[in-house]
């Protein structure tokens, strides 16, 4: 997620990502598909509790969706180094997952794509 200096192009954007048509986004974040639309046209520029609620249905911090601000994400790279997908956590398991990589000598993210790589694989492979 490059920061997108419209709230209108950072909520395509990660809905795309997420794999949501506006009528999906709108069913799961209670918020119409009509005003969603609205919302990506860049004609209606909605309040901040709703923001809220299509942040936390996109799984990314306010911040990122209201302002562009990306500190609160990660980066990970794929093996050539190219940008390959941002990520949020929650604090307490950014905390968590931070100490487990200095306890294991590696970056958050190696430890990220190691967990995320071990959960795929036992998930397609019982």
């Amino acid at each position: 997620m490059t920061n997108n200096d419209t709230f209108a192009k950072r909520l395509i954007q990660r809905r795309a990502e997420q794999g949501y048509s506006q009528e999906e986004l709108s069913k799961i974040s209670g918020i119409a598909a009509a005003q969603i639309s609205r919302y990506e046209a860049g004609r209606n520029k909605p309040r901040a509790n709703i923001i809220a609620k299509l942040a936390e249905t996109l799984e990314v911090p306010f911040n990122w969706l209201a302002y562009g601000d990306e500190s609160e994400l990660i980066s990970l790279q794929n093996k050539k180094g190219e940008h390959w997908h941002w990520l949020y956590l929650e604090p307490n398991l950014r905390a968590f997952m931070e100490n487990k990589a200095k306890k294991a000598g590696i970056s958050l993210e190696e430890e990220l794509i190691n967990a995320l790589s071990s959960h795929y694989k036992i998930k397609n492979n019982p």
